[in-house]
């Protein structure tokens, strides 16, 4: 039982990374320039009279232009630089993350049935210690929130479910904890996305503060394609961080009110197992608020009520 469920939980671990691995090699694979091979080199002849036309060729030779056989991957990912490899390194881990969250924040993984049918059966046989020791083996949530209720039960009902209670909202805690991640995802993308606009911005402002009055358009364009492609992939990596933040917060408190509910049910079928603790006999009075010390209070307890002051000494005669 034991190495089934660390097996379990290292395929829980490992399959992120994996996935996270096959997503970048095929993205690798899809930006790759699907350029031809020239299969000849041509030479360009000009006659005096068109130097003018040679000259404008020469420039436009020297231009950077987009290849024709290029693909739009390609020609956004070398477009867009530094900051879109930022932006790419977010989007991966944000699939991972979704990925991983989709798997685990399951009704099935929360409360797992075979934990459910396990507990039953050892509960009709009446076997409590079995059924406690195999609930405090399982790692799912629904395990967790038992138990803490079933460790209160000699205490009483009543403590046995305010455990419960503060039990599960630890584990909504723990799991909206991660959501958080996708909000900073949410939150980055346009952020990051908006410097590489300004530094796309630049790079045109700089082409025409070096080339004069006459900037080469081509030259304009590299930085203005630079800044467009930046602000599109923030944005498209703010959207869909935003809608799966409050996609998995829903799910989270669904799972929660669903886990909280079957746990009281099931506390009171290891209730008639658990022999309670006996109360103390005797009553006990509460510490006086305005007690001077503990030792006053507990004489004002007994009936035996003192005074704060000190004692007056009989006067002789």
């Amino acid at each position: 039982m034991t190495a089934s469920i660390s097996a379990g939980r290292l395929v829980r671990r490992a399959w992120p990374a994996l996935f996270l691995i096959v997503i970048a090699v095929a993205t690798t694979l899809a930006i790759l320039p699907a350029r031809a091979r020239a299969q000849g080199s041509g030479v360009t002849s000009s006659t005096p009279r068109d130097d003018d036309a040679g000259r404008v060729s020469r420039n436009d030779a020297q231009e950077p232009r987009v290849d024709a056989q290029e693909s739009f991957l390609a020609w956004m990912a070398r477009a867009s630089g530094p900051i879109g490899l930022v932006i790419a390194l977010m989007s991966f881990y944000l699939i991972a993350l979704v990925a991983w969250m989709a798997m685990n924040y399951r009704l099935t993984v929360a409360i797992p049935e075979r934990l459910t049918s396990e507990l039953a059966e050892l509960l009709d046989q009446s076997r409590f210690p079995d059924a406690y020791n195999r609930l405090i083996t399982d790692p799912s949530p629904f395990a967790r929130v038992l138990a803490a209720g079933v460790r209160k039960l000699p205490l009483g009902q009543a403590q046995a479910r305010r455990a419960l209670e503060l039990a599960n909202e630890d584990m909504v805690m723990e799991m909206e904890h991660r959501t958080t991640y996708l909000a900073t995802v949410g939150t980055l993308g346009p952020m990051i996305g908006l410097v590489g606009t300004v530094y796309g911005m630049i790079m045109s402002f700089r082409v025409i503060a070096t080339a004069g009055a006459t900037p080469q358009a081509s030259q304009l364009a590299a930085g203005i394609s630079t800044a467009l492609f930046a602000t599109l992939e923030g944005i498209a990596i703010s959207i869909p961080a935003i809608y799966f933040h409050s996609w998995f917060r829903n799910r989270i408190a669904r799972l929660s009110l669903q886990i909280e509910t079957m746990a009281e049910q099931w506390l009171e079928r290891f209730a008639p197992g658990v022999r309670q603790q006996a109360p103390a006999q005797g009553p006990v009075a509460p510490p006086h608020p305005f007690a001077v010390s503990a030792a006053l209070a507990a004489a004002q307890a007994a009936g035996t009520p003192r005074s704060a002051l000190p004692p007056v000494e009989p006067s002789d005669g």
